[in-house]
């Protein structure tokens, strides 16, 4: 099999080594050796994955359903976060991509629509085991990238057919790979002078003026669709009108050019401090702080928001 083919990291290795040429590319090897901080006859060891594995962490996600954490080994966490630090997270991404990147916030993702009169938002189903192998395969091509080389970084980012939900290239890998998607449904967007964001698995639209125009639903789901998305079933598409205040990424649109958030949000953060105090309780306490931190890194974000670029549109 050609190693170059996007489905070649699924044979079973014994198989690929009597198909695959020999004489991997030495230059890809020394330079992905040096980018792990590993000797490079290194590399064949962990392909195989004698010592890299991952351990699955079950919780329950908030409409009930179970998400599955892949936790990796010690040793494969360390190379995934050298890889992380040396190249990955200092590639370029959409400028409409608003998650998992230095500076991120929710509310970047949330002010570019701030004076939408129609929003409209969206979740995708599985965002992490969805965002396929071969499109992270796809992406490692286009890097350069072949033979042995190729399938130890897919060894070290992908797990069985996508992104590994716990190890630390899965989210950078997420905006690296959507590049392309990001574009796409910016473009549609624009057609119609709409705005579009994405945090995460969380896409939303919004137009200024009038509403979501005829036929775009179909063409955004077309798009996913090619992907290998699907929406969230439970959630479908959520349109809003300025007037219903409605949430994106959890914060309020006021409908003034600002974000806000929720006054319930307020209120608990409120309620914890007094039971922390009156009760000593230690998980009050615990869950206090992360509600005052967030709210405080809702201010730090709109106050440097002034001085950022708009994103979208």
């Amino acid at each position: 099999m050609n190693p170059g083919h996007p489905l070649s990291y699924l044979v079973p290795p014994t198989l690929r080594r009597l198909l695959t040429p020999a004489g991997p590319s030495s230059a890809h090897a020394q330079a992905l050796a040096q980018l792990l901080g590993v000797a490079e006859d290194e590399l064949d060891a962990i392909r195989l994955g004698r010592r890299y594995h991952y351990r699955p962490i079950r919780g329950a996600k908030p409409d009930g359903r179970e998400r599955r954490i892949l936790a990796p080994s010690p040793p494969l966490k360390r190379l995934q976060r050298r890889l992380l630090d040396e190249h990955l997270g200092r590639l370029p991404i959409h400028p409409c991509a608003t998650a998992f990147h230095p500076g991120a916030s929710p509310v970047f993702n949330a002010l570019p629509h701030a004076r939408g009169a129609t929003i409209v938002t969206l979740d995708l189903r599985d965002f992490f085991e969805a965002t396929r192998a071969w499109r992270v395969h796809r992406f490692f091509r286009e890097q350069g990238w072949s033979g042995e080389p190729l399938r130890v970084l897919m060894r070290l980012c992908t797990f069985r057919d996508g992104l590994p939900q716990g190890a630390p290239t899965s989210p950078c890998l997420s905006n690296l790979v959507n590049v392309r998607l990001d574009e796409k449904l910016r473009r549609l967007a624009a057609r119609s002078r709409g705005i579009y964001t994405r945090y995460a698995d969380d896409l939303t639209f919004s137009w200024v003026d009038g509403g979501m125009p005829g036929g775009f639903q179909r063409a955004v789901e077309n798009v996913l669709e090619r992907e290998g998305y699907e929406i969230q079933p439970r959630k479908v598409w959520r349109v809003s009108r300025a007037r219903d205040r409605p949430r994106v990424t959890g914060l309020v649109i006021a409908g003034d050019g600002r974000v806000r958030v929720p006054w319930r949000f307020r209120v608990r953060t409120v309620l914890l401090r007094w039971r922390s105090w009156l009760t000593g309780d230690p998980v009050a306490r615990a869950r206090w702080r992360g509600c005052q931190g967030y709210l405080r890194m809702v201010d730090r974000s709109r106050e440097g928001a002034r001085s950022r670029p708009r994103k979208g549109g």
